[in-house]
């Protein structure tokens, strides 16, 4: 499918990287570096990896002596010397390299410079850019056209309709005049005005048909969808949706001349507000659940259930994701929590300032 990056030269980084990362044998070099989009610093940003080679070095050699730390650092040496791979960067640069092999990310995100060697990647620098992002659906609607898309912070990609009708003349279809699009969140719903009896009919009949096959469609899908329609459009599709989940706001008019990198922009910040919900709603999760079995703050029962599957969502403050005096402790929870189909997240705080926290499966 075409996917869109909003973010030029970024590459999306989400939960299914960071386990795959965890799941790789250590151990593990995690670097990052901030870089340049542009000017005369993009000419010299991999220059900061190397210090961090020699550091990277000197660690193995000291804590792991039977790792082939060439062998392992080769794929860091060969991007350094690539100079056409230099001149596509974003703000900063992740690179994790395993004895299994390299991946790395290019992101709208300036790092501190920093080497980390341990049996788990350090996947704390950039976690938050993974926790703060949420997957939603986007439909834009009229009677003349239809449109879906997958869409994430920094992506949208557009999907095919299969069974929801592409317009409402599919369906039998009349033509309504209808405002042009504004960027703006509404509430509000009702009947269609200005139209005939027949009309009326035509336009209802076609809605409830589009929000029958988009709810069989996506049926128990997890991810919150935003409409892009006229305001009398919604509430016809709000009747039809039983698990899928669309949000309050939506972003108002006829989006048939907006492109799909203009309905992402009006769009994000209604789910960014969705994320921010979600987050405040964890942290409530967790108080009501500390003290009865089925959470901890303490940061030995974490690292210690981690490693037996039974964390359901590790959570961690901000001032965790920095320099940590418990970091191995912390970068070992984290990959056990996510090797075990486990969930992490960031909050800017935790009630008692704790740095982590971590709800139970049972």
């Amino acid at each position: 499918m075409d996917t869109r990056n909003i973010i030029k030269h970024s590459d999306p980084i989400r939960h299914d990287d960071l386990r795959s990362l965890a799941k790789q044998s250590g151990p593990t070099v995690s670097f990052v570096i901030p870089t340049h989009r542009g000017g005369a610093e993009k000419f010299t940003d991999s220059q900061r990896l190397r210090p961090l080679m020699e550091e990277a070095r000197e660690i193995l050699a000291q804590q792991y002596p039977d790792v082939d730390a060439d062998a392992l650092l080769k794929p860091v040496v060969t991007l350094i010397k690539d100079e056409a791979f230099w001149l596509t960067q974003c703000d900063g640069l992740a690179i994790f390299a395993t004895p299994e092999g390299t991946r790395h990310f290019r992101l709208d995100h300036s790092f501190t410079p920093q080497v980390t060697v341990g049996d788990h990647p350090n996947l704390r620098p950039v976690l938050s850019l993974v926790t703060n992002d949420l997957e939603f659906l986007l439909l834009a609607l009229s009677q003349n056209k239809v449109r879906l898309f997958a869409a994430d912070r920094a992506t949208i990609t557009p999907l095919p309709l299969e069974d929801i009708p592409g317009s409402a003349e599919e369906v039998k279809g009349a033509a309504v005049n209808e405002p042009r699009i504004q960027h703006q969140t509404s509430h509000g719903a009702g009947p269609a005005h200005g139209t005939g009896p027949r009309e009326h009919n035509v336009l209802s009949g076609f809605l409830q048909n589009v929000g029958k096959n988009v709810e069989k469609r996506f049926t128990n899908d997890k991810r919150p969808m935003v409409l892009a329609a006229v305001d009398e459009h919604q509430g016809a599709l709000r009747d039809q949706f039983k698990t899928v989940t669309l949000l309050d706001s939506i972003v108002s008019g006829n989006p048939d001349r907006v492109s799909e990198l203009d309905l992402h922009a009006a769009a994000w910040p209604l789910v960014k507000e969705e994320s921010i919900r979600r987050h405040d709603h964890l942290v409530d999760r967790l108080s009501e659940a500390l003290g009865t079995g089925l959470a901890t703050n303490d940061p030995e029962l974490i690292m210690t259930e981690s490693m037996t599957g039974r964390v359901e969502t590790l959570i961690l403050a901000d001032r965790a994701l920095e320099n940590h005096p418990r970091s191995v402790e912390l970068d070992a929870a984290i990959s056990n929590t996510l090797i075990n189909s486990g969930r992490v997240d960031t909050v800017p705080e935790l009630p008692g300032n704790h740095a982590a926290g971590a709800i139970f499966r049972h």
